[in-house]
């Protein structure tokens, strides 16, 4: 009989925390890169709570960046309204809206489906499909709540800049580079056809 706990409690846990960080970390930029929740008068962790997922474009309010490594790393306030190196940020709301809608639902099923296939001890690809969900669910609530995602973490060298950001976006990267990188997947594909290699004919006795 396996150990340990089954694969939907997994996957409960590990989204359940991962998404916590990715909301967290978001919650942070607000609180520390903009003055809305001072403008607002808003103090108590429960009003700062209500307060992010309400108030929307704080572009004007953004009170510079942090940084982390000033050779190639600092934290900025950025809304992003379309996808990674943001794609169809310019289209027209309403349909940008729609299509980033199904685009993360479609997404969500698609894991689940997967997952749902996986057996109780192939922890691995249990952990990257956490990864996949709570990264696209952590997207998708932002679009909920503001129609657009909070992204924070900016990379770069010199004049050079990689997109901005964020939590969740790291998830799905991680989550995808888990699965294709997995190494018994390399070895699978790798391995001759009805796994006769390295066996010699067998003789026949007294031959």
């Amino acid at each position: 009989m396996s150990r340990g706990p089954g694969k939907w409690t997994v996957l409960a846990a590990l989204f359940a925390l991962l998404l916590l960080a990715d909301q967290g970390t978001k919650f942070l930029a607000v609180d520390r890169l903009t003055s809305v929740f001072l403008r607002h008068g808003e103090v108590t962790f429960l009003e700062k709570v209500r307060g992010f997922y309400t108030h929307r474009h704080l572009d004007l309010q953004t009170t510079g960046g942090y940084t982390v490594w000033a050779p190639a790393w600092r934290f900025i306030y950025v809304e992003n309204p379309g996808a990674a190196f943001s794609f169809l940020a310019g289209g027209a709301e309403g349909i940008r809206n729609v299509f980033f809608s199904v685009i993360s639902v479609a997404a969500v099923l698609f894991v689940l489906a997967y997952y749902r296939r996986l057996r109780r001890e192939q922890r691995y690809h249990q952990v990257a499909l956490a990864m996949l969900l709570a990264g696209a669910v952590g997207n998708f609530v932002d679009r909920l709540a503001r129609r657009y995602v909070i992204d924070f973490i900016d990379w770069y060298a010199g004049r050079y800049h990689w997109p901005t950001f964020n939590v969740a976006d790291s998830l799905i990267v991680l989550g995808v580079a888990l699965l294709l990188l997995h190494p018994g997947q390399r070895r699978a594909a790798s391995a001759p056809a009805g796994g006769a290699a390295g066996r010699e004919p067998a003789r026949q006795r007294g031959a």
